[in-house]
């Protein structure tokens, strides 16, 4: 608890002193949410004693950013979390259970900027530096070390060429992706292409010490093709985890459009090779006043196995691993949405995500109504359904014959947001 006090009050300290000489530069985020869970008898969940669980869940965002003249600039972010509920001893008992079962990147994270105040009883408090990087740029070059967020791909709910802390497809909150300690740099052309690289590296979650086969390095080109350039694309060489990946994407407008397709293809060490596709197009309209945008997205998962009846000590070990970070395991699925903004304050967001091997869905809906210019409230659900030994539904049996099953709870939460600077 003393070193937890001394991270925070430190990190506080730094925040609000930078905030005073750069009033334009902090912004600060407060989140309350509440969350109830419930699961059929025979999920791995209720055999673990939380089958219907209340969660509570606050954080606290402190964030600032500046730069010089000169092109020097800094990227500080403070995260401090409070867990109370089901939620918190489902977590410790699935690690308890199999600890290959729960993936902690705090664990391989390069830099140790992450800290448990006290875990007990239904109660977990942690916090972390979240961002903590030192950049340069001029005309053309970029340059970033430290904690920072990267995103690669235009995945709307699959992110098959995001490599670094991708958005599980069924994520609530979106608005501020984890960092990851990396060095970065991008050169950028004066026709508009762009280099990236970037060097990710990590510890061995077991050891502590930083691993070749823990750790990425990628490169990523983005260009232009088509009458009037109208096309872009990207070509992705990378390393992720000792296997090498490919990955091409293109994208562009098409009769009021815009669609955009992806290749990723992994090599992996054991000789085997994995190719994911994804599709999907976008439209905006309006209708009766409203803007709406809709989306449709086809994502084919290399990794997934088709059919019914997989067990999860029967996956491949690949597989296994993406599972666990809450990535879909099947072949096949569609993902169908629309955000309409009923009025300029409440925006309706309705999605499916369908399984095309077994037909089982995941249905999430949310509203986000905007209280004032700084807060805001938002509500949803997620239902799955379909039927036995399916994803979505009776979900995935651990073992042959165990009669213990994993599948996505049903979920209602309702989350306030504060923006303050």
């Amino acid at each position: 608890m003393r070193r937890f006090t001394q991270i925070f009050l430190a990190t506080l300290y730094a925040t609000l002193s930078l905030a005073v000489h750069a009033q334009s530069g902090f912004k600060g985020e407060l989140d309350l949410q509440s969350n109830y869970a419930s699961n059929v008898g025979n999920s791995l969940d209720a055999v673990l004693g939380e089958g219907q669980r209340w969660d509570q869940h606050g954080w606290l965002r402190l964030m600032w950013s500046g730069a010089s003249a000169s092109g020097w600039g800094v990227d500080i972010a403070y995260l401090g979390q409070l867990q109370q509920g089901g939620g918190v001893v489902l977590a410790r008992r699935q690690r308890q259970l199999n600890p290959a079962w729960s993936i902690d990147p705090h664990r391989s994270a390069l830099l140790r900027l992450s800290d448990v105040g006290s875990d007990h009883g239904q109660s977990l408090v942690s916090q972390r530096l979240d961002r903590l990087a030192l950049s340069y740029s001029s005309a053309h070059l970029v340059l970033r070390i430290g904690r920072q967020a990267l995103t690669w791909g235009g995945g709307l709910v699959f992110h098959p060429m995001d490599l670094f802390n991708p958005f599980p497809p069924n994520a609530t909150y979106t608005a501020y992706k984890p960092g990851a300690d990396m060095l970065y740099g991008q050169w950028l052309f004066d026709s508009g292409m762009d280099v990236q690289a970037v060097v990710v590296p990590r510890r061995n979650p077991n050891t502590g010490r930083v691993a070749a086969d823990q750790s990425s390095a990628g490169v990523r080109w983005h260009g232009f093709m088509g009458q009037q350039q109208q096309m872009g694309i990207d070509v992705l060489l990378a390393q992720d985890y000792r296997a090498k990946v490919l990955g091409i994407a293109v994208n562009g407008p098409l009769f009021g459009t815009t669609w955009t397709a992806e290749i990723v293809s992994t090599h992996l060490v054991d000789g085997g090779v994995r190719t994911s596709v994804l599709l999907n197009t976008q439209y905006a309209w309006s209708w009766g006043g409203k803007n709406i945008n809709g989306y449709i997205e086809y994502f084919h998962n290399g990794f997934g196995v088709s059919g019914t009846g997989h067990t999860l000590t029967r996956l491949p070990k690949s597989l296994v691993k993406r599972f666990v970070r809450g990535e879909v395991f099947t072949v096949s699925n569609l993902a169908t949405g629309i955000d309409i903004q009923w009025t300029p304050l409440l925006t309706l967001k309705p999605t499916v995500i369908s399984n095309l091997d077994d037909g089982s869905a995941l249905l999430m809906g949310q509203v986000v109504y905007s209280l004032t210019q700084n807060t805001s409230v938002t509500a949803g659900l997620q239902w799955g359904f379909g039927g036995h030994l399916t994803e979505y539904g009776g979900g995935l049996e651990t073992a042959q014959n165990s009669g213990i099953f994993v599948a996505p709870a049903d979920r209602v939460y309702a989350r306030f947001t504060w923006y303050f600077q």
